[in-house]
């Protein structure tokens, strides 16, 4: 029987916490700082691995909300490569976090060119203003909640763990 992912990332933990770390020399401060970040970022996979499919649909499900609401006020000449990664999004295997984070690359682009604006930087409409902003709060919501574990957030006790953000989202 194989250890399952989350007893082989407490082992790699447990290595650099218990042999790596007390082996290296006190004045070897950078590689020291080193190991113990990597320490840090291996419990925080630990903690998101297992949702890491569902964050992924959220957050493209929001995206491509926020598309569907830009495509009407934005330029024609913007709007064919909004609708094409909208299609893309829609067509993407959901079952598949590099087909989600593929598609969720290729949406924001499109969007990032309507917000703007072209070559020309043409303004958006106000109520497209509007939603940008409504999406914006809720995505860096999502985001901070993801890395709440790396305890660097100022208002991390008012941030929802990943099962309730997530639960929140549906």
């Amino acid at each position: 029987m194989l250890p399952d992912i989350d007893l082989r990332i407490a082992n790699m933990i447990k290595a650099l916490e218990q042999v790596i770390l007390p082996a290296l020399p006190r004045d070897q401060r950078l590689a020291r700082d080193q190991a113990m970040l990597v320490a840090g970022h291996l419990r925080m996979i630990g903690e998101q691995w297992k949702s890491a499919l569902r964050y992924e649909q959220v957050a493209l499900d929001d995206l491509q909300g926020l598309a569907r609401d830009l495509l009407p006020g934005a330029p024609a000449f913007l709007a064919d490569d909004l609708a094409a990664a909208l299609a893309m999004a829609e067509a993407c295997d959901r079952a598949s976090v590099t087909a989600i984070e593929q598609a969720n690359i290729a949406i924001g682009h499109a969007v990032d060119a309507v917000i703007l604006g072209g070559s020309d930087h043409a303004p958006m409409p106000s109520a497209a203003v509007d939603r940008l902003l409504d999406y914006a709060l809720r995505h860096a919501r999502r985001e901070r909640s993801w890395f709440k574990a790396n305890r660097l957030d100022p208002d991390q006790n008012d941030l929802p763990d990943l099962v309730t953000m997530l639960a929140e989202t549906n």
